[in-house]
């Protein structure tokens, strides 16, 4: 019987460089040493929305993790879910359960921060839609129907 001897391809052998070498090179220069401006911005932000939010009536605010919120209003119909996803940098925002809304509409959005907005910057809707505070206004503005366009 034959017996097959295995290749082994090393490191020290020489391969020709692919494009792929150059995109990974690349990779390493532009991404190793880029801040982290999301997650506290991200902090801040849901940090911001409670503490706005406190003394409104009705107004339940769980915390569900430490990067995901809940906002209801106690015998209301609708949540409204913000959280932070640290992996890939963005905030989702979640609509549950609002009274009359399509069900065939969207019921998520997902923001990417906009660091070139100052010291505190903005996040902005991927789909280049609306900015996430105003969002989350017109959100709360469906739990109370009552203030109008307060």
């Amino acid at each position: 019987m034959s017996e097959k001897k295995e290749e082994s391809i090393g490191e020290d052998d020489t391969l020709p460089a692919t494009a792929l070498a150059q995109l990974a090179k690349a990779a390493k220069e532009k991404m190793r040493d880029r801040p982290d401006v999301e997650s506290p911005a991200a902090i801040r932000t849901m940090a911001a929305i409670v503490r706005d939010l406190k003394g409104m009536p009705e107004i339940l605010v769980t915390r569900e993790n430490p990067m995901r919120l809940k906002l209801m209003r106690r015998g209301k119909v609708g949540a409204i879910y913000i959280e932070y996803h640290a992996k890939v940098r963005f905030v989702q925002v979640d609509y549950e359960d609002f009274p009359g809304m399509n069900p065939t509409s969207t019921k998520m959005f997902r923001y990417m921060f906009d660091a070139e907005r100052g010291e505190t910057g903005e996040w902005h809707r991927t789909d280049s839609g609306g900015e996430l505070i105003d969002d989350v206004r017109s959100a709360l503005l469906r739990l109370y129907p009552e203030l109008g366009n307060a």
